[in-house]
């Protein structure tokens, strides 16, 4: 799920209130600002899932808790932390080469330059009328095959993500809010923060 969750695309405009690519007119609305959100998810297939969780990003920085997982990146660095399992990993992670797969939420400021905007139409989501924007990656071989984003008005009401082997994620997005932008070293994870039954491995 961690991959799926690089698709909380944060995309709240409309074709017609902001031009013809909302994709990227949203990329650069975020600059200078703190994003935060609530989601929940359902996989859809033989083997369901869901859960539910909150995420806080700028820029090439996040945090994201949900599903007993807390991720926080500076940019440099991502710490993941299961506090069921008691382990801490930490890596290093390249703002010049990103992966979007393996770092939740990284795209939200980013989906112009990975994903292509299709297409838009009007439908209904969770049973509001919506703009629904068909997103498709910009490059061959990812893991995910195709993205759609539900607008309601200027509000991103959620996305249904599908990848390579035909598995369909929706998502529900609320509460999101834009805020001044703060210091990066605030997305850090302090590890002596942990007791000491954690196993820490450091992959840096």
């Amino acid at each position: 799920m961690k991959r799926t969750f690089a698709i909380l695309l944060s995309v709240m405009l409309t074709a017609s209130a902001w031009g013809q690519n909302i994709v990227s007119d949203f990329a650069a609305s975020l600059k200078g600002h703190k994003a935060s959100f609530d989601y929940s998810y359902a996989v859809k297939g033989d083997l369901p899932l869901s859960g539910k969780g909150k995420v806080a990003l700028q820029g090439d920085a996040f945090t994201m808790t949900g599903n007993g997982l807390e991720i926080y990146c500076d940019g440099a660095t991502r710490w993941t932390v299961d506090t069921a399992a008691e382990e801490c990993y930490i890596e290093s992670v390249s703002g010049e080469t990103p992966d979007y797969e393996a770092n939740p939420a990284l795209l939200v400021g980013a989906v112009d330059k990975a994903f292509a905007l299709k297409k838009t139409s009007s439908t209904t989501f969770k049973g509001k009328k919506v703009t629904a924007a068909y997103m498709e990656p910009k490059t061959k071989g990812t893991n995910f095959k195709s993205v759609t984003l539900f607008f309601a008005g200027k509000s991103l009401e959620g996305a249904s993500i599908v990848v390579s082997d035909g598995t369909v994620t929706e998502f529900v997005i609320s509460g999101l809010t834009l805020t001044d932008a703060k210091a990066k070293s605030t997305y850090s994870f302090d590890t002596k923060k942990l007791s000491k039954s954690y196993i820490i491995t450091d992959l840096r």
